[in-house]
């Protein structure tokens, strides 16, 4: 049997060094948390990239460990970027953990016409750390990239074209099904309202930029909930969906 080996985060540049010391939060969970050992090996992700060490010090001068190979270049089979309207803590940390988890590539957090907080730099770096913990916890090599906050035109415009956009909104009967069934998309974008939903203004400016209202069906999703359901549906529709289809052979 194969174990699953534990993950560390470590900054960008340490991944290209033979030789790399941990930060102290991570080095005080391996040495004090954990107890491991050198001779222990781990996986290190940055972000981007991730490599197989094996920890060569553990002591009070820190938490030392040897890169035993190349770094790789963690690359998702879809790229799905959700465009939030900003809620109320703490239910934007669950977004960023639980998006993380499922599978997001990037995080926009956007002041809609409903918002009703504008969080600073310490916020953002909170749901930074975030992601990266819930990239850990989770085995992935990459961590969402979480955006400055900005008014939803601003978010639009950073997203950038994308395969397929939807927006999920109550006034919308089109079930998502409809629109993303049997579609080849490598890149996706979802916008989320806050608390208060979207307004009209916030849904024609989303139309504006190729986005296609959607229902999510009859029940009304809280803000934290609904991102997570479109891009578990947008996942299913793209990655398992085509695995229950027949082939021709097997139909014949």
């Amino acid at each position: 049997m194969t174990l699953t080996r534990r993950r560390f985060y470590a900054a960008p540049q340490l991944l290209d060094q033979e030789f790399l010391s941990f930060a102290p939060r991570e080095g005080h969970h391996i040495a004090r948390v954990l107890r491991l050992r050198p001779g222990t090996r781990m996986v290190v992700f940055d972000g981007r990239r991730e490599a197989d060490v094996e920890l060569i010090e553990v002591g009070p001068s820190g938490v030392t460990a040897r890169r035993m190979g190349p770094p790789s270049v963690s690359r998702r089979p879809v790229e799905i970027a959700l465009i939030q309207g900003i809620p109320r803590s703490p239910r934007m940390d669950l977004v960023v953990r639980m998006g993380t988890e499922i599978g997001l590539s990037a995080i926009h957090p956007a002041l809609t016409e409903r918002t009703v907080i504008e969080p600073g730099a310490a916020r953002v770096d909170r749901w930074r750390r975030v992601a990266q913990e819930a990239a850990r916890q989770c085995g992935r090599g990459d961590t969402p990239e979480i955006h400055t906050p900005a008014p939803l035109v601003e978010a639009l415009a950073a997203v950038g074209p994308v395969d397929l956009f939807v927006v999920p909104w109550e006034s919308e009967a089109r079930p998502i099904g409809e629109v993303v069934a049997e579609r080849l998309f490598h890149t996706a974008a979802i916008l989320i309202g806050p608390e208060g939903g979207l307004t009209d203004g916030d849904v024609a400016a989303a139309r504006a930029a190729g986005g296609q209202a959607v229902s999510l069906g009859a029940l009304v999703l809280r803000t934290e909930t609904a991102g997570l359901v479109a891009t578990a549906m947008l996942l299913y529709e793209r990655l398992l969906r085509p695995m229950s289809v027949p082939s021709e052979e097997t139909r014949d």
